[in-house]
């Protein structure tokens, strides 16, 4: 996939890319790499997959849009994009970063099977609540607290000092 065949396929408006027409002959042309409907002109391309992220078919491959949105404007695809404010499907140049897996993963949201609602506190069997918080490849212990509050902050402290931009802690 580069710039050029994305810039021939799509327009591009607040973070949607919608299907440009082709011409009956130019779809001629190109029918071996690219299956083309013409009632797709000007609709907004792919749908929302069951992960919440907008896919889009291109010659019968699923692209993720937020990659080929970053493809079509910088020209060039990083390790790993970065929502900045979690919304899967908010696909604004704005709102994409380029980051590494990890970074990508520092800004994730919490699992939703926690005891404690809280990312990185955790409750255990005696009433108290731990904290820990991962950074580079280790596991950083923050201590055991009593109040749920003060681990959360403890928490939050932390990823602000570790993660830097990217630190998400709900």
């Amino acid at each position: 996939m580069n710039q050029a065949l994305l810039r021939s396929l799509f327009t591009y408006k607040r973070g949607k890319l919608y299907w440009k027409p082709r011409p009956r002959e130019d779809f001629n042309q190109h029918c071996t790499w690219v299956m083309w409907n013409r009632r797709y002109a000007y609709q907004v391309a792919g749908c929302i997959g069951n992960r919440g992220y907008r896919k889009i078919a291109i010659a019968k491959k699923y692209y993720f849009a937020h990659r080929l949105i970053w493809m079509y404007h910088r020209g060039w695809m990083p390790e790993a994009l970065d929502h900045k404010n979690g919304i899967r499907d908010d696909n604004r140049m704005s709102n994409l970063r380029p980051a590494t897996q990890m970074e990508n993963r520092w800004n994730s949201r919490r699992l939703r099977t926690t005891s404690t609602n809280v990312k990185g506190v955790y409750k255990r069997a005696n009433g108290a609540y731990e904290a820990h918080v991962c950074a580079n490849y280790k596991r950083y212990y923050l201590g055991r607290f009593v109040r749920k509050s003060d681990a959360a902050r403890a928490v939050t402290a932390a990823r602000k000092a570790l993660h830097k931009t990217f630190a998400r802690t709900g």
